[in-house]
C-alpha cells in the first residue's frame, strides 16, 4: 500500500483549501491501495482534527516544520504541498521551505494562487516549489501561462492541470427548493467567505431599478477570519445598510454561515443563477465558481483568470468588471429567458460532470505513480538527521 502525506489545512478549519483538501483525500481513498493521511497546519493548533490527521504544523514554529519533516520522510511515499502563500509561517509563508528543501520523497505541489506580479521573496519561494517538485498541478491553464512567463522553460515538463474538483450532484432542482422553502422563487446565490474582495456591493447594486418577481438572491457564508480579525463585520454591515437603501429587503438574503457539504449541494442544486462579482482580475482558481458549474447553474462572473477559463464554449456569461448594468442586463435576461437559462445550466452541468472529485483524484493517483520513488539510504536519512538536530540547537 502507498502512503500519501498531504500538508494543507484541514477540516473542522473552514476555508476553501481545508473543503479542498479533505475532498481530495476522500476521492483518493476510493482506491484501496492507497493510504492519505494530513500534516495539518494550524496557527493554535486547538482544532479537533481527526484521526486521518497525522501531525500539526504549528503555522508560526519553524521546529514543527522539521519534525514533520522528518515523520514524512520516514513513514510516507509521495507528499503533495496544497500551497498557499497565506497559511504557513514567516514572511509571505516562507517556512514551507524549510520542508521542499529536505524532503527525500517525491513532491508534488498545487499551486492554489500564482501571482502575475509577486514580490522577489515571493518569486523565490515559488520558484523553489517549482525546482524541488517532481511535479507541479495548476487549477486552471492560465496557472501555467503566468509559470511560463516568470520561470526557466526546464521546469515546463512538470506542469500540468488538473481542474478543481466537484461533488456528485443529482440535479433535482424541484426537489432541493423544495426542501430549502424556495420552490415559489428563482433563485440566484453567492456562496464563499465574505471579504471587500469579492465585489458584491456590484451585485446587490445591479437589482436595483428592476422588477423581478419571486427573485432572491442569496448571499452564502460567513466573514472571512482574516476579515473579521482585522476590521470585524463593517463589510457585512454596510452591505446590508446598502439593501437597505436600495430597498431591497425582500430580494436579498444573507445567510451568516459555513455551509455543510450537504447544504452546500442543496442550495447550489436550487440555484437558478450563480453569480461571482469579482472586481479584480487577478483569481486563479476558485471552488466556489466549480463547485457552482458542477451543480449545473448558469453562471455569471466578472472576467477573472479562472472564470475565462472555467466558463469558455458557452458554460457561463462573462461580465465586465464594475458594471452595474451590464450585470443587471445579464441577469434580467436569464430571468426572462427560459430557454436561454436552460441552455447555460445544460453546458455547466455537461463539463461538471466530467470534474466530479472521483475523476480528478484518479488524476493525481495516476500522476504520483508516474513519479520515480528514490531509494533512502540509512546513510542520507541520518545524515538528515544530524543536520536538522544541529540547526535546532
Amino acid at each position: 500500500m502507498k502512503k500519501i502525506a498531504i500538508i494543507s489545512t484541514c477540516p473542522p478549519q473552514e476555508c476553501g483549501l481545508a473543503t479542498f483538501t479533505k475532498d481530495l483525500q476522500q476521492g483518493m481513498e476510493l482506491d484501496p491501495n492507497v493510504q492519505i493521511d494530513i500534516v495539518a497546519v494550524s496557527k493554535l493548533g486547538s482544532e479537533d482534527f481527526d484521526q486521518s490527521t497525522r501531525f500539526v504544523i504549528y503555522k508560526d514554529r519553524l521546529d514543527s516544520y522539521h519534525q514533520a519533516t522528518r515523520i514524512i520522510n520516514e513513514e510516507y511515499d509521495y507528499c503533495i504541498i496544497q500551497h498557499e502563500f497565506g497559511i504557513f509561517g514567516g514572511a509571505d509563508g516562507i517556512f514551507i521551505t524549510q520542508i521542499a528543501n529536505n524532503l527525500k520523497i517525491p513532491l508534488l505541489t498545487v499551486f492554489h494562487t500564482i501571482l502575475q506580479t509577486p514580490s522577489l521573496q515571493q518569486k523565490e519561494i515559488t520558484e523553489l516549489l517549482l525546482k524541488k517538485s517532481q511535479a507541479v498541478v495548476s487549477l486552471s491553464p492560465k496557472g501555467i501561462e503566468l509559470l511560463e512567463e516568470q520561470f526557466d522553460s526546464t521546469h515546463t515538463d512538470k506542469i500540468k492541470v488538473i481542474p478543481h474538483g466537484v461533488p456528485h450532484f443529482d440535479y433535482n432542482q424541484g426537489l432541493a427548493k423544495y426542501r430549502l422553502n424556495l420552490q415559489h422563487n428563482f433563485v440566484m446565490m453567492t456562496f464563499g467567505l465574505i471579504g471587500r474582495s469579492k465585489g458584491l456591493e456590484y451585485a446587490i447594486q445591479s437589482l436595483s431599478e428592476v422588477e423581478l418577481p419571486g427573485f432572491k438572491y442569496l448571499i452564502i457564508g460567513k466573514t472571512h477570519p482574516n476579515v473579521l480579525a482585522h476590521e470585524g463585520e463593517s463589510y457585512r454591515f454596510e452591505l446590508q445598510n446598502l439593501v437597505d437603501q436600495l430597498g431591497l429587503q425582500d430580494k436579498v438574503v444573507f445567510i451568516d454561515k459555513f455551509l455543510t457539504d450537504e447544504e452546500l449541494k442543496e442550495y447550489l442544486t436550487a440555484c437558478d443563477i450563480y453569480l461571482s462579482p469579482y472586481p479584480h482580475e487577478q483569481q486563479i482558481s476558485s471552488g466556489t465558481l466549480s463547485f457552482a458549474v458542477g451543480a449545473g447553474a448558469a453562471v455569471i462572473s466578472t472576467p477573472y483568470w479562472h472564470a475565462k477559463d472555467l466558463l469558455k464554449d458557452e458554460r457561463g456569461i462573462l461580465s465586465p468588471f464594475n458594471d452595474i448594468a451590464a450585470m443587471r442586463a445579464n441577469i434580467k435576461m436569464l430571468y426572462q429567458s427560459h430557454r436561454l437559462l436552460a441552455w447555460h445550466r445544460f453546458k455547466a452541468r455537461s463539463y461538471g460532470e466530467q470534474t466530479v472529485w472521483a475523476n480528478v483524484a484518479k488524476t493525481y493517483l495516476e500522476l504520483l505513480q508516474g513519479l520515480a520513488t528514490p531509494v533512502r539510504s540509512l546513510f542520507d536519512y541520518e545524515q538528515y538527521i544530524a543536520m536538522d538536530l544541529k540547526r535546532e540547537a
